[in-house]
């Protein structure tokens, strides 16, 4: 285990002292390295119980993260041995990123933790929901409206919502929005429908 991991570390090392005239050689380094790292990887989940999934998994979805980093940032300048450029932020970024989720892994495996239990759609997909319908309105619609529906539409992404609560809050947030932006921000934002708002508008709300 401890042969691949090495060598995959030393691979993605090498990648970043790549001189950046031979981005080929630079690019075999890395997906070569992230290769062993993960082999070793599964080699650790065959022989040695998962004790904390949920920390396991987690850090390995954000390792996963953490290699597309690296990767979308490869062709920026910087990204590969001492030299500044806009790719530097990002692979500093990608790489503590990389760390901190190997140690989350770690954790994982050795420290006891609660197993994994039934993923819930229901609020991530209301909350996504709720804000593409806001960007939809905003404009044919006015503020008003479109921050009472996307509110209510957030809401249904709750079991435990009941409705006449969630419609007075939904009265009192917007309110709250209009005194904040266009009122106390000053910002150009329209309150209330167009009156000339017809389908076709609707639908060009770009």
């Amino acid at each position: 285990m401890l042969a691949p991991l090495l060598v995959g570390l030393l691979s993605i090392g090498g990648y970043f002292r790549t001189p950046p005239s031979s981005p080929l050689i630079a690019d075999v380094l890395l997906f070569a390295g992230i290769a062993l790292v993960a082999f070793a990887i599964a080699l650790v989940v065959l022989r040695w119980p998962i004790r904390d999934p949920r920390d396991y998994y987690g850090g390995l979805a954000l390792l996963g993260v953490a290699f597309f980093m690296l990767w979308a940032g490869s062709d920026l300048p910087g990204t590969r041995g001492f030299a500044f450029g806009p790719g530097t932020g990002p692979r500093i970024f990608a790489s503590v990123l990389a760390v901190l989720s190997l140690i989350v892994m770690v954790v994982g495996m050795f420290a006891q933790g609660p197993g994994l239990e039934r993923y819930a759609w229901r609020g991530p997909f209301f909350i996504t929901l709720g804000t593409l319908v806001f960007a939809v309105t905003i404009r044919q619609f006015g503020l008003v409206i479109a921050t009472f529906v996307s509110i209510i539409t957030v809401a249904a992404g709750s079991s435990e919502s009941r409705w006449i609560e969630t419609l007075i809050w939904a009265a009192v947030l917007t309110g709250f929005a209009v005194l904040v932006f266009p009122i106390a921000l000053s910002l150009p934002l329209q309150l209330w429908p167009s009156p000339n708002l017809s389908f076709s508008t609707f639908l060009n709300f770009r």
